[in-house]
């Protein structure tokens, strides 16, 4: 493990207070809150367009699959029970 020294600590406070400071200030919300909560909107919007995308497509993919399911347990069932396999071949 890194052992840090009190010059480390020193130089995070300073950072921290700086800012502080800077999201004090009375421009604050202009200059720093609005581009990062237009940013965050926007990468809203992407990942939503693409999850919406997604469960599209996995919904086609659901309803093929349960149609091949449903068509697989039928052909069991039509199947005579004495037979082991289900390879086709007559013996």
């Amino acid at each position: 493990m890194a052992r840090f020294g009190w010059k480390s600590f020193v130089g995070g406070v300073l950072l921290g207070s700086v800012g502080l400071e800077l999201l004090r200030s009375k421009n604050a919300d202009k200059n720093f809150f609005v581009p990062v909560t237009t940013g965050v909107l926007v990468a809203k919007d992407w990942v939503m367009e693409r999850v919406e995308k997604i469960q599209g497509r996995s919904m086609d993919v659901y309803a093929d699959a349960k149609e091949k399911a449903e068509a697989y347990i039928e052909k069991k069932k039509a199947a005579p029970e004495d037979c082991c396999c289900d390879r086709g071949t007559d013996e």
